[in-house]
């Protein structure tokens, strides 16, 4: 695993990191790159279709390389065998490729998806539902920090968006996830009675909005409004309550009328919790993240992916440097992500879509 990185936003520096990568034994490209003040799409399609073999990658809110965050530019990521890139249209019903199904026992798949697409939930459940609990994925929701829906995935063909691609890696890799949130109370519990993909219309029969209000509020101090809820909502979570007891966490971004607009899908009927937390308890988990992984590599290590909720380096602030310190303690060739929403397969959740979450996988 190479990585290469660059700090401005345009085709230029981006040619420039990958004639560095070409100079190694390299037979596979993934990119990283940084939302920035914008890529040229037509640009950047251009760029992506001339390439001599295929490149695949996303747009992030901010991206990691090696130990530093970059808001702008990106990161190429080398490997050292071809990879395998299946694209698959996010809708209400996605068709997988058949290529996908002759996929080995413990494949690993990076999985780059449109984070802001309406149609997370039944791509997640296609992939579990249909090929089943032996392959691994790791990967996290391209997109932009304005929270408006672009062409945000590189392909082959261009640049594009409502998509899924599932890139395989030829390797093995150890997967470990983390958060570090905590419900307001552990009998503070309900049930999303009513929900529209990833839009929370009612908790018990209530207008969702109300019942937020009703226990953040006399939290935050403050009246929550259509325009401060974004900055309130980092605090305080939602949290799907999972049967082993843990929290699969939802970030609510915006408010619809009386409706909550999450980051990824609360399915109706799912028992719902309030999250919080604070810098000590995000810190914690990052470290427990690191630990989990390495615990896990029974395998010759020779690199990390890290896929971390950009909500998650918001709420910390100054502080995440010193989550990404947790998350990177070595010099490891490390690239990743700040993401809208995280993705990992774990024995013990299955294939999941997280919020506000940090993954880690170490490859081998």
């Amino acid at each position: 695993m190479h990585v290469v990185s660059f700090e401005t936003s345009n085709i230029e520096s981006l040619e420039t990191a990958m004639e560095q990568t070409r100079s190694e034994e390299v037979k596979g490209i993934v990119l990283f790159l940084a939302e920035g003040n914008g890529w040229d799409d037509r640009q950047l399609t251009q760029w992506a279709t001339a390439q001599r073999f295929p490149v695949a990658g996303g747009i992030f809110p901010r991206v990691i390389a090696k130990g530093k965050i970059l808001t702008e530019g990106g990161v190429v990521v080398g490997w050292p065998r071809p990879l395998e890139l299946h694209r698959v249209a996010m809708t209400e019903k996605p068709l997988l490729p058949e290529a996908l199904r002759e996929a080995s026992p413990g494949t690993v798949f990076v999985v780059l998806i449109d984070g802001l697409s309406p149609y997370v939930r039944p791509l997640i459940e296609t992939l579990y539902d249909e090929l089943g609990i032996e392959l691994r994925y790791i990967g996290g929701g391209a997109g932009s920090l304005t929270l408006r829906q672009q062409p945000c995935l590189v392909t082959p063909e261009g640049v594009v968006q409502g998509e899924a691609l599932l890139i395989s890696l030829g390797s093995r890799a150890a997967i470990a996830v983390r958060h570090g949130w905590q419900p307001l109370s552990k009998e503070l519990i309900f049930e999303a009675t009513e929900s529209e993909g990833n839009t929370v219309v009612s908790f018990d029969w209530e207008p969702a909005l109300s019942v937020y209000r009703r226990f953040v509020e006399p939290r935050a101090g403050v009246a929550i409004s259509s325009e401060n809820f974004f900055s309130v909502a980092q605090a305080y979570p939602l949290g799907l309550v999972r049967p082993s007891g843990e929290f699969v966490v939802r970030d609510p971004i915006r408010i619809e009328g009386e409706r909550l607009v999450c980051v990824g899908p609360v399915p109706a009927g799912s028992t719902v919790t309030i999250l919080q937390g604070n810098p000590e308890m995000l810190l914690a988990a990052a470290e427990g993240v690191t630990h989990a992984a390495q615990s896990a590599a029974s395998f010759p290590v020779q690199g990390r992916l890290v896929f971390d909720c950009i909500s998650r380096a918001l709420f910390l602030r100054g502080q995440f440097g010193e989550e990404l310190a947790r998350l990177i303690p070595d010099d490891l060739p490390t690239a990743g992500a700040l993401t809208l929403g995280e993705i990992a397969f774990t024995q013990r959740e299955g294939l999941q879509f997280y919020n506000k979450t940090a993954v880690v996988g170490l490859v081998g």
